[in-house]
C-alpha cells in the first residue's frame, strides 16, 4: 500500500527480493521487513522462517494480517506507541485507512453524530490503543482535511452518512494526489518507517507500500553518513 529495484551499492542481503506474494527488504543481517498487501495471504519461505525463529516477529497494527504458523512477539505499532508523546493529529489518518479491512463504516454507525462516534470508538479505530485524543485534536485533524469534512462529521451516524463520510475521507487521503490529508498520512507513516529502521533486530511484517519508503529512507541515512 511494488516491484522494487535493487539498491545500488548494497550487498545481496540488502536487496529487495520477491518471494512469491511476499517482498522482503533486509537492511542488515538481524533486521528484515516482510511486505504484505492488506487482506491478502502471503507465502513465507524458509529464509523468513529462519529469521523469525532467530530474531522474533512483529505484526502491524492490530494483527489482522497475521500469517498462520508464525509466532509473533506482538504489534510493532503498539511497541512504537510507547515512544510517542501525546496524540499527534496526523496519527488520526487511520480513521480513513484500510476501511475494507478495519470496518470503520460498521464501527461508526449508531446513536449520535459521526464526530461523537469517532470519539467514543477510539479503542476500535484509533492508532494508539492506550491513549485517547480529545475533541480539539479531532477538530484540528478534520479541519485540515478540507472539503467541509468537519462539518460533515456533525451529521447523524446513520449507515448512509457514515459510508459517505468514510468514502470521502479515504478518497481525499489516498486517491486525490498530494492533498493535505495525504500529507498528514505521509507524516505519520514516515515517523513509523524511521522508527522501524532504528530497531536493532527482528522480522517486521508491514504493508507492502512501506518497503519502498524504508528503502528510500535507509539510502538517505547512508548518504548522510558517507
Amino acid at each position: 500500500m511494488i516491484t522494487l529495484a535493487e539498491l545500488a551499492g548494497l550487498s545481496k542481503n540488502q536487496n529487495v527480493k520477491k518471494i512469491k506474494q511476499a517482498n522482503i527488504y533486509q537492511p542488515n543481517e538481524k533486521l528484515m521487513f516482510v511486505g504484505q498487501v492488506h487482506g491478502k495471504k502471503i507465502v513465507i519461505n524458509d529464509e523468513i522462517k529462519k529469521a523469525v525463529n532467530k530474531y522474533g516477529a512483529w505484526y502491524e497494527g492490530s494483527g489482522d494480517d497475521r500469517v498462520e504458523g508464525i509466532k509473533y512477539e506482538g504489534s510493532w505499532d503498539d511497541k512504537l506507541a510507547k515512544e510517542v508523546r501525546g496524540y499527534p493529529k496526523e496519527f488520526l489518518f487511520v480513521i480513513f485507512t484500510n476501511t475494507a479491512v478495519n470496518k470503520q463504516k460498521e464501527i461508526l454507525k449508531g446513536t449520535g453524530s459521526i464526530f461523537q462516534r469517532i470519539l467514543r470508538n477510539q479503542k476500535e479505530i484509533g492508532y494508539f490503543k492506550n491513549k485517547r485524543f480529545d475533541a480539539d485534536v479531532l477538530i484540528s485533524f478534520l479541519k485540515q482535511l478540507g472539503s467541509n469534512v468537519l462539518q460533515k462529521s456533525q451529521k447523524d451516524a446513520t449507515k448512509e452518512n457514515v459510508a459517505l463520510f468514510i468514502d470521502e475521507g479515504e478518497k481525499l487521503m489516498w486517491e486525490s494526489g498530494n492533498t493535505a490529508a495525504k500529507q498528514m498520512a505521509d507524516k505519520a507513516n514516515e515517523y513509523r518507517d524511521k522508527w522501524l529502521l532504528k530497531q536493532p533486530e527482528g522480522v517486521y511484517f508491514v504493508g507492502s507500500d512501506h518497503l519502498k519508503m524504508l528503502k528510500t529512507l535507509a539510502t538517505k541515512q547512508r548518504e548522510k553518513v558517507s
